[in-house]
């Protein structure tokens, strides 16, 4: 089949033209808009045709009244059966013609047109009762069947309800947890590759690895410890206080301020550790400064 640049789809279903052309146009301003092509104007020029005129795509609609009502009313009154059954008036066949035209047919992608093309069909079955589908030819027909059995893998998440877009009232996408395994799928078709060369389970690391992890003091940048920045600020504030406070035993008792350096090193710094040896060495150095600790010690002696 020769590309001409244009795509055509078409729907033969029985129905009234009241209506019917205000839904099909709602329909593909939905289906250009849900692929990432914005509408800028959709306009219904007569009551047989309207066009929808996107950022890379226009559409045209066209309806048209096919001769003969439904076949299982006429070929009752030609056999004269089902007499005395009320007569019911037989709907009207419509056909609707779709014409999508790239705007820059040397950027199209061709696959992505027939699927928006596939998409606003199948949403449009939906609605009325069809006979059958045009695809791509005027001459190419399908029934309906046909034409829900070749194209199956269209991911449903994309094909909206009847009263979502009548109404116009539903979630115009689908969840997160619903469309991300589909599209880490679709990435990895892309790409050409599997997520982790394939292999499914928890991440196995080397004795290098898990020694670096076991011996690491502070968490990887990319991990997330859960603590808000009004917390860290504040941890940061007390473990730049504890070594104050270290640097301050300096001046009183170098022996015990080495100790709380180690201890810092070691254990990490620890806030109410240095407090309390901070007071208790001032302490004990303000009594032996004094004499107190010298008088003290002689009545012990005695």
């Amino acid at each position: 089949m020769t590309h001409t640049g244009r795509y055509h789809g078409g729907l033969v279903f029985l129905s009234d033209l009241e209506g019917a052309l205000d839904r099909f146009c709602r329909i593909t301003s939905a289906t250009l808009e849900d692929y990432g092509h914005s509408v800028d104007r959709q306009s219904i020029t007569s009551p047989v045709e309207a066009r929808v005129v996107a950022s890379h795509y226009m559409v045209k609609l066209s309806l048209e009244t096919l001769p003969g009502g439904e076949r299982d009313v006429l070929l009752d009154e030609a056999a004269g059966l089902n007499r005395r059954v009320k007569p019911r008036k037989p709907r009207d066949r419509q056909r609707l013609v779709i014409e999508l035209t790239p705007v820059a047919s040397a950027s199209d992608d061709r696959d992505i047109s027939e699927l928006m093309l596939v998409v606003m069909l199948y949403r449009m079955v939906d609605i009325y009762a069809s006979e059958y589908i045009e695809w791509l030819s005027p001459d190419v027909h399908l029934t309906i069947e046909q034409f829900l059995g070749a194209f199956a893998n269209v991911s449903p998440r994309r094909v909206r309800g009847r009263q979502q877009i009548i109404a116009n009232n539903g979630k115009r996408f689908a969840d997160i947890e619903e469309t991300a395994p589909d599209l880490a799928m679709r990435y990895d078709r892309i790409a050409g590759q599997n997520a982790h060369a394939g292999n499914q389970g928890l991440v196995r690391l080397t004795e290098e690895e898990a020694l670096a992890l076991a011996f690491r003091a502070a968490p990887h940048p990319n991990e997330v410890d859960g603590q808000p920045p009004e917390e860290e600020a504040e941890s940061d504030i007390r473990r730049l206080t504890a070594w104050g406070m270290t640097g301050m035993l300096c001046f009183v008792s170098a022996p015990v301020a080495a100790a709380m350096a180690a201890v810092n090193l070691l254990r990490g710094e620890d806030f109410r550790l240095n407090t309390q040896v901070l007071a208790l060495t001032g302490a004990v150095a303000t009594i032996a400064g004094s004499g107190m600790l010298g008088e003290a010690l002689s009545l012990l002696s005695i």
